[in-house]
């Protein structure tokens, strides 16, 4: 690939991040101090939820669940299917 082409892809690539992280930083400040999230507030920040089938790791239930946030991309969380009980 040709330097010139690299590095136009290089200068694109961080105006889409650019404009990725001020829509997602407009999006911050207009809930800043919210009391309740409502679903609505839930659509602006996360594109979409995906929740995998339950596993066992270590004798323990476990489920994998990916969060795509809006001009964030994914964050993958790990955590435990089974509800805790208070004072358990």
């Amino acid at each position: 690939m040709p330097k010139a082409k690299a590095d136009q892809q290089e200068v694109d690539t961080y105006e889409q991040n650019k404009s990725d992280f001020d829509s997602f930083a407009a999006i911050i400040r207009k809930y800043v101090g919210i009391k309740e999230l409502t679903p609505a507030i839930v659509n602006e920040f996360i594109k979409k939820i995906i929740v995998h089938a339950p596993e066992k790791v270590n004798g323990k239930r476990v489920q994998k669940v990916d969060i795509v946030f809006n001009f964030v991309g994914e964050l993958n969380f790990l955590s435990d299917t089974q509800p805790k009980r208070q004072g358990a």
